[in-house]
């Protein structure tokens, strides 16, 4: 029976316990997770005047990846911007910085992008961009457009991965040598004599194994197949459960598509019985006539 038991929520972490679903299902909801999620990223800067030590190259690569606040509902599908069903413009916010050091120097923060929208903001604040001698000045104007990371990192909204589930027996729980166990891993406890699982997810994996080796067979390790640890780190470009969200809205898209093509296809090869039964004919006649040609050589 398949099921889903949260271990751990935030905004910025969510660990779950994922049991009965297939490995392959598990891995396409971290890849769509990690890849086509979209989010805001500064994809074009105007220069308007730069005279600071930073190039203006380095200077919009450094741009680019500060995470952005993205508010999915004040923007088109993503699919509608690639498509350019939409105007480009909508898919898209307008950030300002000037910033001129007149007597002392001054330190420039991604706080200092003043967007059109500030449900746009930067996601970070004090992350430093660049730093100002005495007169000098920086003054640009960006623009962050819709994305997907599978494009470019700079549009990576988290990272999501899965691990299979420990399965941990004790075969002689009042064996001595698994003494050894209890510094290196909290999943193992001593009560009353006997040695006992407390938690498996407490120990990592290769900390289990090691486990196994010191109780030389009274500690049996291996994974449950047909169970994983999943978890998936925000980076705040948006709330965990709008993430979530979009990531099974894309997901379901994708599988709505994929159906769609298949049907289309599907519909296309049954509308053309007649032009292929013909070509069977002509080849299946083709070979007789070949085959009595042979037949005839040989004789």
């Amino acid at each position: 029976m398949a099921s889903v038991k949260v271990l751990q929520y935030s905004d910025d972490y969510l660990k779950l316990v994922v049991e009965g679903f297939k490995p392959s299902l598990v891995n396409s909801l971290r890849r769509i997770l990690i890849t086509d999620v979209p989010v805001l990223a500064i994809d074009r800067v105007i220069v308007l005047d730069n005279t600071t030590v930073m190039y203006d190259e380095v200077l919009a690569h450094r741009l680019s990846m500060i995470p952005l606040k993205t508010n999915l509902e004040k923007l088109p599908k993503i699919e509608e911007c690639e498509d350019e069903l939409v105007d480009p413009s909508l898919c898209q916010v307008r950030y300002q910085l000037s910033v001129k050091a007149s007597d002392q120097v001054v330190s420039v923060y991604a706080k200092d992008l003043i967007p059109d929208d500030p449900d746009f903001a930067p996601v970070y604040p004090d992350t430093l961009i660049v730093k100002m001698s005495k007169g000098q000045v920086l003054s640009i104007e960006a623009y962050a457009k819709l994305g997907r990371a599978r494009d470019h990192a700079k549009w990576q909204a988290c990272l999501a991965s899965y691990y299979y589930y420990p399965k941990v027996q004790l075969l002689n729980p009042r064996d001595e040598r698994c003494a050894s166990c209890l510094e290196s891993c909290k999943g193992i406890a001593k009560k009353n004599d006997e040695y006992v699982i407390t938690d498996p997810l407490q120990c990592t994996f290769d900390n289990w194994k090691t486990c196994e080796e010191a109780c030389s067979g009274s500690l049996v390790v291996d994974w449950d197949e047909d169970k994983y640890v999943f978890w998936v780190e925000n980076y705040g470009n948006m709330s965990m459960v709008n993430l979530l969200k979009e990531a099974f809205r894309v997901w379901k898209w994708r599988f709505t598509t994929f159906l769609d093509v298949i049907r289309s296809e599907a519909r296309r090869q049954a509308s053309r019985p007649s032009e292929s039964s013909g070509v069977e004919g002509q080849g299946s006649g083709s070979n007789q006539a070949a085959g009595e040609g042979l037949n005839q050589a040989q004789g």
